[in-house]
Protein backbone atom coordinates (compact mmCIF):
# COMPACT_ATOMS: atom_id res chain seq x y z
CA UNK A 1 0.00 0.00 0.00
CA UNK A 2 1.07 3.44 -0.53
CA UNK A 3 2.30 5.50 2.51
CA UNK A 4 -0.12 8.10 2.13
CA UNK A 5 -4.00 6.85 2.43
CA UNK A 6 -6.81 9.60 2.46
CA UNK A 7 -8.49 10.42 5.56
CA UNK A 8 -12.29 10.14 4.48
CA UNK A 9 -13.97 6.62 4.26
CA UNK A 10 -14.88 7.57 0.69
CA UNK A 11 -11.50 9.08 0.02
CA UNK A 12 -10.14 5.89 0.99
CA UNK A 13 -12.73 3.82 -1.28
CA UNK A 14 -11.74 5.93 -4.16
CA UNK A 15 -7.69 5.47 -3.56
CA UNK A 16 -8.48 1.72 -3.11
CA UNK A 17 -10.39 0.90 -6.33
CA UNK A 18 -7.62 2.98 -8.18
CA UNK A 19 -5.22 0.80 -6.87
CA UNK A 20 -6.87 -2.04 -7.63
CA UNK A 21 -8.12 -1.34 -11.12
CA UNK A 22 -4.37 -0.01 -12.59
CA UNK A 23 -4.01 -2.71 -14.50
CA UNK A 24 -7.31 -4.07 -15.45
CA UNK A 25 -8.61 -0.42 -16.62
CA UNK A 26 -5.15 -0.77 -19.38
CA UNK A 27 -5.76 -3.94 -20.50
CA UNK A 28 -9.83 -2.39 -21.57
CA UNK A 29 -7.76 0.26 -22.99
CA UNK A 30 -5.20 -2.29 -25.02
CA UNK A 31 -8.73 -3.89 -26.18
CA UNK A 32 -9.82 -0.08 -27.30
CA UNK A 33 -7.14 0.40 -29.42
CA UNK A 34 -6.22 -2.75 -30.89
CA UNK A 35 -10.45 -2.75 -32.20
CA UNK A 36 -9.69 0.67 -33.45
CA UNK A 37 -6.58 0.09 -35.48
CA UNK A 38 -7.99 -3.15 -36.88
CA UNK A 39 -11.20 -1.27 -38.24
CA UNK A 40 -8.88 1.06 -39.70
CA UNK A 41 -7.54 -1.55 -41.86
CA UNK A 42 -10.07 -3.80 -42.06
CA UNK A 43 -13.58 -1.95 -40.96
CA UNK A 44 -16.43 -3.41 -38.62
CA UNK A 45 -15.26 -6.92 -38.05
CA UNK A 46 -17.89 -9.79 -38.77
CA UNK A 47 -18.89 -12.53 -36.38
CA UNK A 48 -15.77 -14.71 -37.32
CA UNK A 49 -13.46 -12.07 -36.92
CA UNK A 50 -14.75 -11.14 -33.22
CA UNK A 51 -14.11 -14.40 -32.52
CA UNK A 52 -10.77 -15.00 -33.97
CA UNK A 53 -9.75 -11.75 -31.75
CA UNK A 54 -11.12 -12.91 -28.76
CA UNK A 55 -9.34 -16.37 -29.23
CA UNK A 56 -6.32 -14.89 -30.05
CA UNK A 57 -6.08 -12.41 -27.24
CA UNK A 58 -7.49 -15.26 -24.81
CA UNK A 59 -4.76 -17.67 -26.16
CA UNK A 60 -1.85 -15.37 -25.75
CA UNK A 61 -2.81 -14.68 -21.81
CA UNK A 62 -3.21 -18.46 -21.43
CA UNK A 63 0.43 -19.18 -23.27
CA UNK A 64 2.56 -16.49 -21.77
CA UNK A 65 1.12 -17.39 -18.40
CA UNK A 66 1.72 -21.33 -19.24
CA UNK A 67 5.27 -20.62 -20.74
CA UNK A 68 6.54 -18.38 -17.37
CA UNK A 69 4.72 -20.87 -14.49
CA UNK A 70 6.82 -23.86 -16.16
CA UNK A 71 9.86 -21.81 -16.16
CA UNK A 72 9.27 -21.02 -12.18
CA UNK A 73 7.46 -24.16 -10.89
CA UNK A 74 4.83 -23.95 -8.51
CA UNK A 75 6.08 -20.77 -6.64
CA UNK A 76 3.53 -18.21 -5.24
CA UNK A 77 1.83 -15.81 -7.25
CA UNK A 78 3.49 -12.80 -8.32
CA UNK A 79 3.81 -9.99 -5.53
CA UNK A 80 1.48 -7.45 -6.13
CA UNK A 81 4.43 -4.72 -6.13
CA UNK A 82 2.56 -2.78 -9.10
CA UNK A 83 -0.74 -2.34 -7.37
CA UNK A 84 1.24 -0.56 -4.43
CA UNK A 85 2.09 2.30 -7.28
CA UNK A 86 -0.63 2.69 -8.65
CA UNK A 87 0.09 6.53 -10.23
CA UNK A 88 3.36 5.22 -11.19
CA UNK A 89 2.11 1.85 -13.07
CA UNK A 90 -0.46 4.86 -14.95
CA UNK A 91 2.47 6.23 -16.31
CA UNK A 92 3.95 3.03 -17.45
CA UNK A 93 0.45 2.09 -18.55
CA UNK A 94 0.87 5.19 -21.41
CA UNK A 95 4.35 3.35 -22.61
CA UNK A 96 2.71 -0.26 -22.69
CA UNK A 97 -0.61 0.90 -24.57
CA UNK A 98 1.73 3.19 -26.93
CA UNK A 99 3.46 -0.22 -27.77
CA UNK A 100 0.84 -3.12 -28.16
CA UNK A 101 -1.69 -0.70 -30.31
CA UNK A 102 1.76 -0.42 -32.50
CA UNK A 103 2.26 -4.01 -32.81
CA UNK A 104 -1.99 -4.45 -33.24
CA UNK A 105 -1.70 -1.53 -35.66
CA UNK A 106 0.95 -3.44 -37.53
CA UNK A 107 -0.32 -7.26 -37.45
CA UNK A 108 -3.72 -6.01 -38.60
CA UNK A 109 -2.31 -4.67 -42.11
CA UNK A 110 -2.51 -8.41 -43.09
CA UNK A 111 -4.72 -8.43 -46.03
CA UNK A 112 -7.22 -11.28 -44.32
CA UNK A 113 -9.33 -9.80 -42.07
CA UNK A 114 -10.37 -12.54 -40.21
CA UNK A 115 -6.06 -13.50 -39.78
CA UNK A 116 -5.89 -9.86 -38.64
CA UNK A 117 -8.66 -9.66 -36.22
CA UNK A 118 -5.98 -13.13 -34.69
CA UNK A 119 -3.17 -11.60 -34.54
CA UNK A 120 -4.08 -8.07 -33.08
CA UNK A 121 -5.50 -10.60 -30.24
CA UNK A 122 -2.85 -12.33 -30.00
CA UNK A 123 -0.44 -9.40 -30.40
CA UNK A 124 -1.89 -6.56 -28.23
CA UNK A 125 -1.93 -9.64 -25.34
CA UNK A 126 1.24 -10.35 -25.52
CA UNK A 127 2.56 -7.26 -25.75
CA UNK A 128 0.58 -5.71 -23.05
CA UNK A 129 1.57 -9.11 -20.71
CA UNK A 130 5.20 -8.26 -21.70
CA UNK A 131 4.49 -4.35 -20.97
CA UNK A 132 3.03 -5.14 -17.32
CA UNK A 133 5.66 -7.36 -16.53
CA UNK A 134 8.32 -4.67 -17.13
CA UNK A 135 6.54 -2.03 -15.25
CA UNK A 136 6.56 -4.45 -12.23
CA UNK A 137 10.24 -4.79 -12.83
CA UNK A 138 10.67 -1.09 -13.05
CA UNK A 139 8.24 -0.06 -9.84
CA UNK A 140 9.72 -2.79 -7.79
CA UNK A 141 13.12 -1.15 -8.03
CA UNK A 142 11.65 2.57 -8.13
CA UNK A 143 9.66 2.23 -5.34
CA UNK A 144 9.83 -1.23 -3.69
CA UNK A 145 7.46 -2.28 -1.15
CA UNK A 146 8.53 -3.67 2.17
CA UNK A 147 6.93 -7.36 2.30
Amino acid sequence: MSTSQPRTPYGRLVHEVTETVAIPHTYTLLIWCTTMVTVEHHGLPDVLSILLMLAGACGAYVAVGRVFHRRHGNRPAVERRAIAHPYLVATGNIATLFVATGVCWLVSAVPLAPVAWLLSGIGGTTTFLAGVAVQAFVVARIAPVEE
